[in-house]
């Protein structure tokens, strides 16, 4: 198998490919990625780019079992690349039902919303789509606490993200998931909606839940930033 991404999410899941004595061909990662270089370490051939749809299909020749994971990949894949041989699977931050898109504009939006539950998508990518439409493999969601902030709801996604991925793998491997689709409702979520949902927010305490960045303030410096700015 093969995998697209980056971070910490990333190095586990090929972390956990490799303690279950899966064959991992490459990471496909962005130039100083730290995750690569610690794959690199472990024996992991690693090639670094921000170009998938000219730098992957040569490299994808060479996946035996024809699957490739997608996992906090910042990257769309083109339609040449999803046709080029292997089945894609992208693990989503998010329900997509209703949250589609960039997973920390997702996260923000559901606590604006008040939403009761989130969780974690596994579908497959193929050619056509829009963002995180694709068919649907499994999904795994968690309640939110009624003082749940953003630190705390994106903190149990990512462990919900690697537990999903490790429950689903070896069916994936095995050829024996059947993706279904499911109803989409709204649009992708991205940093041109947080306007809009900032204004949409009639009630404080829900608006400043959803501003605890907590630790991911840093990560997250485009959404830090632009919580910052006056209202």
């Amino acid at each position: 198998m093969f995998f697209i991404g980056s971070g910490a999410l990333c190095y586990q899941a090929v972390d956990f490919a490799l303690h279950a004595g899966h064959r991992v061909d490459g990471v496909y990662c962005p130039p100083g990625d730290a995750t690569g270089k610690r794959l690199e370490r472990r024996g992991v051939k690693v090639t670094a780019g921000e170009r998938p749809g000219e730098d992957l299909p040569a490299l994808l020749v060479q996946t035996a079992d024809g699957v490739v994971f997608s996992i906090n990949n910042a990257h769309l894949l083109p339609d040449e690349l999803l046709r080029c041989g292997p089945r894609f699977f992208n693990i989503h931050n998010g329900l997509v039902q209703r949250y589609r898109g960039i997973a920390e504009v997702c996260i923000f939006a559901a606590l604006c919303r008040g939403e009761a539950r989130y969780g974690a998508t596994l579908h497959e990518l193929l050619p056509g789509q829009k963002v995180d439409t694709g068919p649907v493999v499994a999904q795994l969601d968690f309640d939110i606490g009624a003082d749940a902030g953003f630190a705390d709801v994106m903190h149990q996604s990512l462990a919900t993200c690697q537990r999903l991925f490790e429950q689903q793998l070896a069916g994936i491997l095995a050829g024996g998931v059947r993706p279904v689709a499911v109803t989409m409702e709204g649009s992708a979520f991205s940093y041109r909606s947080l306007s809009g949902l900032i204004a949409a927010c009639d009630d404080p305490l829900r608006l400043a839940r959803a501003s605890r960045l907590g630790p991911y303030a840093g990560f997250f410096k485009r959404l830090s930033a632009a919580l910052a700015e006056p209202r």
